[in-house]
């Protein structure tokens, strides 16, 4: 972790502390779906959640938000509490929300107004909000369709009218849900480059995703295993740990096949994941 000065380390934008969070189903026994999970994140990091199915990925990226509120322990978000009913407000004005479903984040009829709709439900003043939405489509590519149903859009451009709502807020930070899974290549394309450009500027990204080229782009991974921490660490370090079958992932298809290679170059490196290095190593091993 970073250290500021006189080797202090300094206040974690995001604080997770022993996270237990339990849901009860009607009819059915309780389900726990995260198990003491404890993660710090720091402001400007770009974070990929991931784990297989019923991990618990989504039920952590809903507490980022204070959507969920813990059943045990502390989820701190730029210092605020989000069992605080006080600081919640604050809490949704600085981490925007993406999910897998655009549709489900949408609330108007125009463009323009689904994206107005978050600030002015809080206030802020008519100049301002105009300026907001503007500057929120601008960033995604969208101003030019700004006048338009949402129905008509396509899914791609749906989602980017999706991340424009959360821009609007002014966050500090964007967690994205799965957010690209509803999308062809293209649409997929679009996303994560907005997402970098957005990192690149300085913005907080948490992305929970079950796509490991995805996750690759992270500065960090999280690999969620039946609620607890299972890892944590570089995409080259997850990606190279060989617990990654048991925690049901597919590594990217270069790393597969780097396993593969192998086998026949025991020199090779495992942890390669870029095509490059693999290119260069290889050509290594061919000169010697």
């Amino acid at each position: 972790m970073f250290l500021g000065h006189g080797g202090e380390s300094p206040l974690s934008f995001i604080r997770i502390e022993e996270l237990h969070h339990t849901y009860h189903p009607r009819g059915h026994d309780p389900v726990d779906a995260l198990n003491g999970v404890s993660l710090e994140i720091e402001a400007g990091d770009y974070v990929a959640v991931v784990g297989a199915n019923g991990s618990g990925k989504t039920t952590l990226a809903l507490h980022l938000n204070a959507i969920l509120l813990p059943t045990k322990g502390t989820v701190e978000i730029d210092g605020r509490s989000t069992s605080d009913p006080a600081a919640v407000r604050d809490i949704r004005s600085r981490v925007g929300m993406v999910f897998q479903s655009p549709e489900d984040q949408m609330v108007a009829t125009v463009v323009e107004e689904d994206v107005a709709f978050g600030p002015e439900n809080l206030g802020v003043e008519q100049g301002l909000l105009e300026e907001r939405v503007r500057q929120s489509l601008l960033r995604v590519g969208m101003w030019e369709e700004r006048r338009r149903p949402p129905h008509q859009l396509s899914v791609g451009q749906k989602q980017r009218v999706a991340i424009a709502g959360a821009l609007a807020m002014q966050p500090r930070c964007l967690v994205l849900d799965e957010a690209t899974s509803m999308l062809d290549p293209r649409g997929v394309r679009d996303v994560l480059g907005i997402v970098e450009k957005l990192h690149g500027e300085g913005m907080t990204i948490v992305t929970v995703t079950h796509r490991m080229e995805e996750a690759a782009r992270a500065r960090r991974i999280v690999v969620l295993h039946e609620g607890s921490v299972a890892m944590e660490g570089s995409p080259r370090m997850v990606f190279a740990d060989p617990r990654i079958t048991e925690w049901r992932l597919n590594a990217p298809p270069l790393s597969r096949l780097v396993r593969r290679l192998k086998a026949r170059f025991p020199r090779l490196r495992e942890d390669l994941y870029e095509v490059e290095e693999l290119a260069e190593e290889l050509a290594e091993i061919a000169a010697s």
